[in-house]
């Protein structure tokens, strides 16, 4: 007696483990990178804004691989999650970056002339990262709410009345 799997059964779940490794391995690396936070010293939030631009492709592609899997096999409860999720991400890499322009400001003032080129392509590198990363999360989010049907909602429909007539 077989107990084969459809094939699409049978990688749903390891494709959601990649998936979820694409996401958490990085931002594990991020928190482990950075030093306690300090959310009062401006070189602080700066530093770390412009780190966390690096390590922020990878866990996209982790969310598109899990709506690809939640897609294909209809986990409509989860499509609805990643929706909020990119939804949410997208937005806060919006309000990351305004936050980040403002502390470029106060930071760059510090910044000596002979140091001047490099900061300004690290800052450039970094906004430019956050926006995309931001605008592709709720491109994704807003689009991917497509695939998930909408809820039926079960009106109660009136017994038939019999009449017996003589």
């Amino acid at each position: 007696m077989s107990t084969r799997l459809d094939p699409d059964e049978a990688l749903a779940g390891p494709l959601y483990a990649v998936a979820a490794m694409l996401v958490i391995v990085p931002l594990t690396d991020f928190l482990l990178s950075v030093p306690p936070p300090q959310l009062s010293s401006v070189q602080w939030r700066f530093a770390t804004a412009g780190l966390f631009s690096s390590y922020i492709v990878q866990p996209i592609l982790g969310l598109a691989l899990a709506f690809v899997v939640a897609g294909a096999m209809k986990h409509h409860t989860l499509q609805r999650l990643l929706v909020v999720l990119c939804l949410s991400a997208g937005a806060g890499l919006f309000v990351l970056s305004a936050l980040f322009f403002l502390d470029v400001m106060q930071v760059g003032a510090s910044v000596p002339p002979e140091g001047k080129p490099a900061f300004d392509s690290a800052w450039k590198r970094a906004i430019i990262k956050h926006v995309f990363a931001g605008a592709l999360l709720l491109f994704l989010g807003w689009r991917a709410r497509r695939m998930i049907p909408a809820r039926v909602k079960h009106r109660a429909t009136p017994k038939p009345v019999h009449v017996v007539s003589k």
